[in-house]
């Protein structure tokens, strides 16, 4: 019987998607918007998520996934906390579904989701780092 060969281990594919949108909003602002209004806003993160994650080659289909989310604002005003823009990650995560990177966002496919604090950059975006964890 020939020896037993030591498999090396698979090494981690990390995937980053950076996204501008007009409006970063948290989940204070969430409970005072309009439906409509809110749902404008996911409509439009979701889709520049999707279509950022295609031209970007991402591969389809990954089979589960650890995500950073990193939010990038203009200015201090209206400053969240860490976790403050759940809503704008969700609608993030949709597109990735949207895009056909992920079959589904359920916890077998995102096994970990972890917000930075909101960084002061200038810039109303995103940034999502996507490891492929198998």
């Amino acid at each position: 019987m020939p020896p037993k060969k030591n498999k090396q281990p698979k090494e981690l594919r990390t995937f980053v998607v950076e996204v501008w949108g007009e409006k970063l909003w948290t989940l204070n602002k969430e409970r005072t918007i309009h439906h409509m209004q809110r749902a404008k806003l996911v409509k439009e993160w979701r889709d520049a998520t999707a279509t950022v994650a295609i031209a970007r080659k991402i591969p389809k289909k990954l089979k589960a996934v650890e995500i950073t989310f990193t939010p990038h604002r203009r200015n201090r005003q209206g400053r969240a906390d860490t976790g403050g823009h759940f809503p704008v990650a969700k609608a993030c995560i949709d597109g990735l579904v949207d895009a056909g990177i992920l079959w589904e966002d359920g916890p077998d496919i995102v096994r970990r989701l972890t917000f930075e604090a909101p960084v002061i950059s200038g810039e109303s975006k995103i940034i999502m780092e996507i490891t492929e964890l198998e």
